[in-house]
């Protein structure tokens, strides 16, 4: 078959290592042909991984390694068959070796992954327990496996999906087990095949999973690491000079992030016909995500300003300059007048008021008068006085002590009445 030709060109002795490039090409080939072209693939690989020569095992471990990252749900139900973990183990001994081979310790390694991978992150690994199984059977026997370094930023990227991705993936899944249920052909498994139908058909819709609040629920997963993000920020020590290295908790959650910025703009792409209630939402995790990770790309530069400050730069413009800043508020002011000429204004105001009806009480003169001046005396008291008395009188004032304004007058002298006199008199 057309399958087997792609498996054993990839598979073969020639190849002095993997050739990554027939694997995508297998890959693409069990993707697109689906139906039951996975189970072909998967059994034909467990019985290349037994061959004589361990070269050629070595090119199946690694092309069932790519396939297993490549394909999705159809090909993963099929390597947690019985059958197929049998045929991968059939060369173990009941026994296990002090010092494995390559080839065992291969696939030891590629059950360890399945198990901590496949079998936590995916969303139906409930129908993977074949695995989690055969690795407790093999660490039963004495087998070991080897811990390996795991990137769960991946993981977390591959889950991001929208409501009509995440049906999409469910119906394909369904498909899938469907076509494995009735191949079975076990009165249980048939009866579990009919309800599988049934639910395929849209029997019952009330029992249809709510894809949106899912995916709504994978956005509130990504808006956290957002926020983890702008916190660790905010905590970043610039006065001992802290750096970023690649691989920190820094690099892993902007790698999030930016693996998951595509698809967010490809949904804002396509609801703005198909989803608009969704498109604020978007385009809201869309900005938080791109504006955490320039404030991150600020600070690997040193740029510490523009990383403390996450006001986009053509916002923040405006408030940049003094000038500017001052015709802002300008904008905003009704009132033409400065404050301060109003000031002078209205106190010149009242200073005219009240030189019409005469000091109050409680008033200050601008001009303090002359010592020798009554207090008690009006303005037109002082001009009579002043005209009359002549020169004697006003040495005569002189020479009296000043008297405030908030004391009792002081009773005149005889000189001082009679002057008063003289002026009153018509001339």
């Amino acid at each position: 078959s057309p399958l087997e030709v792609l498996i054993t060109r990839a598979c073969n002795p020639a190849l002095g290592e993997p050739n990554y490039a027939l694997h995508l090409e297998v890959a693409d080939y069990i993707n697109k042909k689906k139906a039951n072209t996975p189970r072909e693939a998967a059994m034909f690989i467990a019985r290349l991984v037994n061959h004589r020569n361990p070269h050629v095992a070595m090119l199946a471990l690694a092309l069932l390694e790519t396939l297993v990252q490549s394909c999705g749900y159809p090909f993963h139900l099929q390597i947690a068959t019985k059958e197929f973990l049998n045929e991968l183990v059939r060369r173990f001994p009941e026994r296990p070796p002090p010092f494995p081979g390559p080839v065992m310790q291969k696939i030891l390694d590629l059950i360890h992954s399945w198990k901590e991978g496949i079998c936590v992150e995916s969303r139906f690994k409930d129908d993977f327990g074949n695995i989690r199984d055969m690795h407790r059977l093999l660490t039963f026997k004495g087998y070991r496996f080897r811990e390996l370094p795991r990137q769960p930023a991946v993981a977390t990227t591959s889950n991001l999906k929208s409501a009509e991705e995440l049906e999409a993936e469910d119906r394909e899944a369904q498909e899938a087990k469907l076509q494995e249920l009735i191949r079975r052909g076990t009165p249980r498994d048939l009866a579990a095949a009919q309800e599988l139908m049934k639910t395929l058909a849209g029997a019952n819709p009330d029992a249809k999973p709510d894809y949106r609040t899912q995916a709504l629920n994978e956005l509130n997963k990504l808006e956290s690491k957002v926020i983890l993000l702008n916190e660790i920020l905010d905590n970043v020590d610039t006065t001992r000079g802290e750096k970023f290295v690649q691989g920190d908790v820094y690099d892993q959650v902007a790698s999030i992030l930016k693996d998951a910025r595509p698809k967010i703009q490809k949904w804002i792409s396509n609801a703005e016909s198909d989803d608009p209630e969704s498109l604020n939402l978007f385009l809201q995790i869309n900005d938080q995500i791109n504006t955490v990770l320039n404030r991150y790309e600020a600070y690997k530069k040193g740029d510490f300003t523009a990383a403390s400050n996450p006001i986009p730069p053509e916002l923040s413009n405006g408030a940049a300059s003094g000038s500017s800043s001052a015709q802002a508020i300008s904008l905003i002011d009704l009132d033409d007048a400065p404050s301060q000429p109003a000031q002078s204004g209205s106190g010149s105001g009242i200073d005219e008021l009240a030189s019409l009806f005469g000091p109050g009480p409680g008033s200050t003169p601008a001009t303090a008068p002359p010592p020798g001046v009554m207090a008690q005396g009006g303005g037109g008291l002082g001009m009579g006085m002043g005209m009359g008395a002549g020169f004697g009188g006003m040495n005569m004032m002189t020479s009296a002590p000043a008297t405030p304004a908030y004391q009792s007058p002081q009773p005149m002298s005889s000189q001082a009445t009679g002057l008063m006199g003289m002026a009153s008199q018509p001339s």
